[in-house]
Formats: structure tokens, C-alpha cells, sequence
């Protein structure tokens, strides 16, 4: 322990997850318990035990798992995803689209669909699962950091505050996740521990140590300034007052940090009142501790079912209450299996002496397949005996069978999974029928879908004040589309210089951020519904089945019906059929190509034009005139179709102008003709071509 500041720091720690632990005790114990079930264990010890010795049946038929899975697959198939949006006028709406993007890169390269799946699956299976953030280096040989999505796949070594009262933990003041590891270990990572510097024999070199990693909130008392220009902030930031700049109010404020560390110590075995032993950590040493770019602890938790009574919160899944109903089913398949099998096998019966020479086969006929059987017929009195035949087979205990019937529908109706969400066939015939029943068991288990999406609600806001401390400097960050297609952007990146003028016309030189993470507002919302992928295929079916139906769709619309296919050529198949559509029809940008009445009229006039030129083209017979009237054509076809784009009066200026520099030279007389012929002669290019 190296001083007093650690000291407390420890002691704080051991306190207060000694509080954890109590507060947790019980939903620990329950969740323990839940889990063995859903693994299979749905026999008590004793009974089990007892069954094994006398040899009589013990089943399990774990339906479980399959009505855990239609809760975690329904999560699976309508994924949450981030959205952000700008809040105040510092914010920028393209930048917002710049940090979901970067959300989605984070979630899409640390794995976050894996954290939200296991999350899920503990929440409804146990009643709370949890994941986390944490920051890391981008790569070895790499000073800047990066977010990362990580998974906690083990409920039982998180220990959050408990006074948090919020469904995704977002008011915790401190929290713990919990590891173990050897003393070997831990003396090659920290040689300098006190955890591993008594003196050890080799017994207890692998003895395990306690490993927690802590997270607190530490809130340090200050004073909020709003200064005259705008500016807010607090006093202890403040150096000195900017010239004529005075604090216009302010008001007693706390600052609040986040701090990590890594502590080690050991769980020590303590005499208990309500159990005759309980572990009570004691930590010796604070490892590694930082400041955690955050407002919030990044540990999020996800619940399934919440009960309080009387400040005591119970958290529950889906076992947790059918666990009996699934007893009594394993009871009573059990007891049916048990009579059916101590009943004794149906047998052969035949005359005394049929079975004389063959006694081995017709006793081995209940458990052997044999082609024949042979038999030596008998007479009775004179008359010849039938051949051996089989009893036929006792009745099945229906009394049983229906009673494990009715603790199937116990289940059924504790979790609201019913046979359609399970895919049995049912009393229901149409579609409609059918898919409101399926309904049921999604309504009934919807909670767990919605506590997910409230909780990564959460993530995202921490997600948003994380980047600017994190992505701090100028740098190129990898951003997702919403088209999931991977592309970049440059943050924090200086733009060049621009001039502006003050109202004294003073000249400055103001510098631009290109994207700009550290300035705004940006607040989160979240989404629940299928992956982008599954949105394509379920629109390239439809537009498919429209298109059947209407076929007049593919001479308005094929090049998007095409384009949604994933088959290669598609893309140029697309582009082909695109230039058979009318240009009213085609789109671009989302807006249709509507042209003003005015450009369009001055559009056919040019067209006009053109077409006038062509016929001088035709007439004209020095070669430098065509060359020149070519080129004028090229132009006025260019100007013609970016004229959308261009002032209507501008245009009509343009082609008066081009019109008039078009004009033929007059007339030349047989004179002047004469002269230039000689002059033309006379010059050493007209002597060479001579």
C-alpha cells in the first residue's frame, strides 16, 4: 500500500462493495439458480440421488432454451441503431451525420452487436445483463486511442451502486466489475504489488487473487461563471479576465470526473449469520488508475422484469417463474415413462410344448429381431392348437399424459410463448389469424426489446461525449453510412485561412475547423427495427412482386428494381435500362427535373439555333468555317444542357451574342478575290504549296 490517498481509496472500495454485495445477495441467488435450469438441472439433489440408486427414471425435456431463443432472436432480427442530432446553434447537421457515422464504425469494429445479443440473453433469462465501454490504443505502433464496445458475458462479476434507481444505470455513482487471477500472474504484471510481496511456497503461487476494476464519480466543489461575451465556465478554469470582458453571474456548481482503477486483494472467509461462511474482500493495492473520458460511468446495464417492494428490487426473466411448471412436466413425463416401462413386456402365448427345441429364440423375441420363428404344433384334445401370438400392449396411462398436457400449457402461459410464436400449426387458418397470434408472444416479451433500446439510448449519449475527449486532434476517422458502406472523414481538421471584415474594416484572417467534434450539442435517439440488408431483400421482393402485377413498373422504374439486386452486372444492367426511360420520369438527388417555364422556352430556342447553324454548316466551304461552326454547335449543345443551372436572362444574352459573332462575312468582289489569290501565291506557305 503506497500512502494514506490509497489507503482510503481502499478502504472507500471495500465498503462499498461490501454494500453491493449485501444489496445483491438474493437477486445472485436467484439468478444462480435460474441458470442451472435453463442448463438442464431441474431435479432437486436429493430426489435425483434417490432415483439413481433405486434405477428409475429422471427426465429432463428442457423446453427453455427454445422460448429463451424466441425472445433473443426477435432482438437479433430488429437491432437498435444510434442516431444524432444537433441541438443548439453551435452544432452542425452534417457534422451529426459525421458522428453517427463514426457510432456505427465503432459498434461495427469492436463487436457491439455481440455486447447487445449477451446482454439480452442474461436480461430475460436472469432478469440483468450488462456491457461496457472502454478505450484502447487504435494499434500497437499508434499514439491515438479509439472506443470499443466490451462484452460482459458474466452477470454474477458486475457489482453496480445500489441506490441507482434509472433501468440503464445511467445515475450510478460507482460501480465494479470483478476478475480473478493468479498470484503468478499478477507478479509478473505488478512486481511491485503488495499482494504478491509475503513470502509464497509454490502451493500458493497459483492462489487465486481478486481483481476489481472501480469506477466512481468524484464531484469537487466549484463556482459556475457566465461571463459578459457568452462564455461559461468555472472559476477554477479561469486565469484572468479577457479585456472588458466582467462575470455577469454565477452560482455555487460542482465539477464531476470519472475515475478508473484497478485495484487487487483477496476475498477472505468470514463467519456469517445467515450462512456459515461469507467472502469479505480486502484490497491491498491500487494497481493503475485514470481519469475516464466521460460524464458517466460507461457500464450499462439491461433488465428483464423489475419488482420494488419496499426499496428491495427483485429482477426476473423468463425461467424464473415457470421453473415449477416445468418440474411438474419433467414429473409427470417421467411417471408415465416409469409405469409404461415396469409393466411387463407383452408376451407370446402358445401351447405347452410349442416352444420345445427353440426356447432361446421366443425368448429373445422382445428384445431381437429375428426373420422366423419356428414352433412344433401341438394337438389339445384332439385338435390342433393355434400358433403363438402376441398379447396385445397394455394401455397408456392417459391420466398422466394429460396432466404433463396441462403443466406444457403452464409454461406456455407464464412465459406468453404460445405454439405459433413457436411455429406449432394451430386452430388458426387465415394469415391474419396466424400472425396476430404470433403477435401475442412478442407483445407479452416486448419489454426486454424496449429496456435494450432505452439502455443503448444511453450508451449513445455516452458514445457522443466521449469522441471529442477521445478524437481529440486533427485526424481521418472511418465512418458507416446508414447504406452500410464504409467510407472517411477528416475531423478537427484547420481549413484555409479566409478574410473577413469587421464593422471598423479591420481585415482578419479567420481560421475554419473542418468538422469540428468539440464544439455543440448533439443529442441521441434510437431505433429498433431490421439491419439495412434485410430492408434491401425485403424491398427487392416487393418491388419483384409489384412488378409482376404491374409490368408497366420496369419501362418506369426497372433501373432501381435492378440496382437492388445483388447479382454481378446488376449495376450496368441498371444503367442501360435507365437511358430508355424518359428523362420527365428519372430522378436525381430525390427531386424530380423539373425545368421553369422560362428556361425552357429559351432551351427551345437554342435548340432552334442549333439546328440553323447545322444548315450554315452544311453551306459553308472554307474548312477553317466549319471547324469554327463545329465548335460553336459543341457549345451551344453544352450550354443547353447544364441550362438548368443558368439566369434565363443570362442565356438569352449568351445566344443573342453567339448569334451575332455566327453572321457570314459579306460578299467578297472579284477584285479583292484576285488580291488575296496573289497574296496567298506570293507567301512562302502558298510558294510550298505550289
Amino acid at each position: 500500500m503506497s500512502d494514506n490517498k490509497d489507503s482510503d481509496i481502499l478502504r472507500q472500495a471495500e465498503k462499498r462493495l461490501g454494500v453491493c454485495r449485501t444489496a445483491e445477495n438474493d437477486n445472485f441467488n436467484d439468478a444462480r439458480s435460474d441458470l442451472k435450469f435453463l442448463k438442464g438441472e431441474h431435479w432437486p439433489e436429493d430426489s435425483k440421488r434417490q432415483r439413481t440408486i433405486e434405477k428409475r427414471p429422471c427426465l429432463t425435456i428442457n423446453k427453455h432454451p427454445a422460448f429463451l431463443r424466441q425472445i433473443t432472436n426477435d432482438q437479433r432480427q430488429n437491432r437498435p441503431s444510434i442516431h444524432v442530432h444537433p441541438v443548439d446553434d453551435a452544432a452542425d447537421p452534417k457534422l451529426a451525420e459525421v458522428l453517427e457515422g463514426m457510432i456505427r464504425h465503432i459498434e461495427y469494429s469492436s463487436n457491439a452487436d455481440i455486447c447487445y445479443d449477451t446482454s439480452v440473453h442474461s436480461a430475460a433469462a436472469v432478469g440483468f445483463g450488462y456491457f461496457r465501454l472502454i478505450t484502447d490504443y487504435e494499434s500497437p505502433d499508434s499514439f491515438d486511442q479509439v472506443i470499443k464496445f466490451d462484452r460482459i458475458r458474466n452477470v454474477f462479476s458486475v457489482h453496480i451502486d445500489p441506490s441507482s434507481k434509472n433501468p440503464d444505470g445511467s445515475d450510478m455513482q460507482y460501480c465494479f466489475v470483478e476478475t480473478t487471477m493468479s498470484r503468478r500472474e499478477l507478479k509478473r504484471d505488478y512486481p511491485k504489488a503488495e499482494s504478491v510481496q509475503a513470502p509464497i511456497n509454490d502451493d500458493d503461487e497459483d492462489k487465486l487473487v481478486l481483481v476489481l476494476e472501480y469506477y466512481s464519480i468524484e464531484e469537487t466543489p466549484d463556482t459556475l461563471l457566465k461571463l459578459t461575451n457568452g462564455e461559461v465556465g468555472f472559476r477554477s478554469d479561469l486565469v484572468e479576465l479577457p479585456e472588458g470582458v466582467s462575470i455577469l453571474q454565477e452560482r455555487p456548481s460542482f465539477k464531476r470526473r470519472v475515475m478508473w482503477r484497478k485495484m487487487a486483494g483477496f476475498d477472505d472467509k468470514v463467519p456469517g449469520k445467515a450462512s456459515p461462511i461469507k467472502y469479505e474482500p480486502r484490497l491491498l493495492d491500487v494497481l493503475d488508475e485514470t481519469e475516464i473520458p466521460c460524464s458517466y460511468i460507461p457500464v450499462f446495464l439491461v433488465i428483464g422484469t423489475e419488482v420494488d417492494i419496499d426499496g428491495k428490487v427483485t429482477y426476473s426473466g423468463i425461467i424464473r417463474d415457470s421453473k415449477d411448471s416445468a418440474m411438474m412436466y419433467d414429473f409427470w413425463m417421467t411417471s408415465a415413462t416409469e409405469e409404461v416401462s415396469m409393466r411387463p413386456k407383452t408376451p407370446y402365448i402358445g401351447a405347452e410344448g410349442q416352444f420345445a427345441g427353440h426356447e432361446e429364440e421366443w425368448r429373445q423375441a422382445n428384445v431381437r429381431t429375428f426373420s422366423y420363428l419356428e414352433y412344433k404344433p401341438k394337438t389339445v384334445n384332439g385338435v390342433l392348437a393355434p400358433p403363438p401370438a402376441r398379447q396385445p400392449m397394455a394401455d397408456v396411462p392417459q391420466g398422466v399424459l394429460q396432466m404433463a398436457m396441462h403443466a406444457s400449457d403452464e409454461i406456455k402461459a407464464v412465459t406468453g410463448i404460445y405454439d405459433a410464436s413457436l411455429g406449432a400449426r394451430g386452430n388458426e387458418t387465415s394469415g391474419l389469424a396466424i400472425n396476430s397470434r404470433k403477435k401475442q408472444g412478442d407483445l407479452s416479451n416486448f419489454h426486454y426489446i424496449d429496456n435494450l433500446s432505452r439502455t443503448v439510448r444511453h450508451a449513445g449519449r455516452c458514445l457522443v461525449d466521449m469522441i471529442p475527449r477521445v478524437y481529440s486532434g486533427p485526424r481521418i476517422v472511418r465512418v458507416i453510412g446508414k447504406d452500410d458502406k464504409v467510407g472517411h472523414a477528416k475531423i478537427n481538421q484547420p481549413d484555409t485561412p479566409q478574410l473577413t471584415q469587421d464593422a471598423q474594416g479591420t481585415i482578419q484572417a479567420v481560421q475554419r475547423i473542418i468538422n469540428d467534434v468539440t464544439v455543440g450539442k448533439y443529442d441521441v435517439t434510437v431505433q429498433a427495427g431490421p439491419s439495412f440488408s434485410t430492408l434491401r431483400d425485403e424491398s427487392r421482393s416487393a418491388m419483384m412482386e409489384l412488378s409482376g402485377n404491374w409490368p408497366k413498373l420496369m419501362d418506369v422504374a426497372g433501373d432501381e428494381v435492378v440496382k437492388s439486386m445483388d447479382w454481378p452486372g446488376a449495376q450496368m444492367i441498371a444503367d442501360r435500362i435507365r437511358k430508355t426511360i424518359p428523362p420527365e420520369l428519372l430522378t436525381e438527388d430525390g427531386a424530380e427535373q423539373q425545368l421553369p417555364p422560362a428556361v425552357k422556352q429559351v432551351m427551345d430556342q437554342a435548340a432552334q439555333h442549333i439546328q440553323e447553324l447545322e444548315q450554315q454548316l452544311q453551306e459553308a466551304q472554307s474548312g477553317e468555317r466549319v471547324e469554327k461552326i463545329k465548335a460553336m454547335k459543341d457549345i451551344e449543345i453544352a450550354k443547353m444542357n447544364n441550362s438548368n443551372k443558368m439566369d434565363v436572362e443570362e442565356l438569352k444574352s449568351w445566344i443573342a451574342l453567339q448569334l451575332q459573332a455566327m453572321q457570314p462575312p459579306p460578299a467578297l468582289t472579284a477584285d479583292v478575290q484576285q488580291d488575296i489569290k496573289e497574296n496567298d501565291t506570293a507567301s512562302p506557305a502558298g510558294q510550298r504549296g505550289a
